[in-house]
């Protein structure tokens, strides 16, 4: 009886021994399943606590540019000087005065006073005879003109220097007192402008001031050439 009874005692025993060793075999994936699952789902914070990639700075030298610009006053004033060639009296020298007034960035207006002196004809030259006093030979004229900038743009003076400039167009009229008599004005021509700086400028200028007059006894039109280089200052 004592015999039976142990044999099953060892039986229980054997039967929970095996049990165990099955609920531990299965136990075992799930607890490496959880495991895998617990880092998937901390992985998105690993990625956010990661240091963001470097952003790519260039080093770029920036360049300074200055170009020297009309300054906001419209007001030019300046004096010139070249010579002036009075038909049949020959080329003299030829100086005045100039103001502009700037309209706007294509248009300006512009008042003039020149003075030259005329020469002799070849007449008087060869007869030795003078057809007009001293005081008859000074040329003085007035003219108001009115300008286009016809081409503006930049003059470049080796690789670092920029200059302002302009070609542009004149015509107007004038009057013009010369041998004693007082005669109306027509003149036309372009020039063309540069400004060193903000406040100066240079001009070159040509033009053809045409009028009638008798004084070599024939009563004709008169073309009278004048190329002068000026200075004027913005104001």
């Amino acid at each position: 009886m004592e015999t039976r009874i142990c044999i099953l005692l060892l039986s229980f025993v054997a039967l929970e021994c095996s049990g165990c060793a099955i609920f531990h075999r299965h136990a075992k994936p799930d607890a490496d399943t959880q495991s895998s699952d617990t880092n998937a789902q901390t992985s998105p914070d690993s990625d956010a606590n990661a240091p963001p990639p470097s952003v790519i700075d260039p080093q770029v030298e920036r360049r300074t540019v200055k170009v020297p610009s009309i300054r906001p006053s419209n007001v030019e004033l300046g004096v010139y000087y070249g010579e002036l060639s009075i038909q049949d009296f020959g080329a003299q020298p030829v100086a005045g005065l100039r103001f502009d007034y700037h309209i706007s960035e294509d248009f300006f207006a512009e008042a003039t006073y020149g003075r030259a002196k005329a020469g002799f004809t070849s007449f008087e030259t060869l007869s030795n005879i003078q057809l007009l006093s001293d005081a008859e030979r000074r040329f003085t004229y007035y003219n108001l003109s009115l300008g286009y900038n016809l081409l503006p743009g930049e003059v470049f003076v080796g690789r670092n220097l920029a200059m302002t400039s302009a070609f542009y167009l004149l015509g107007g009229i004038g009057s013009v007192k010369f041998a004693g008599d007082q005669n109306f004005t027509v003149n036309f021509g372009a020039g063309f402008r540069v400004l060193p700086t903000d406040w100066l400028a240079l001009h070159i200028d040509v033009q053809d001031l045409v009028f009638r007059s008798d004084v070599t006894g024939e009563e004709e039109l008169k073309n009278n050439l004048q190329a002068t280089f000026g200075l004027t200052v913005f104001f």
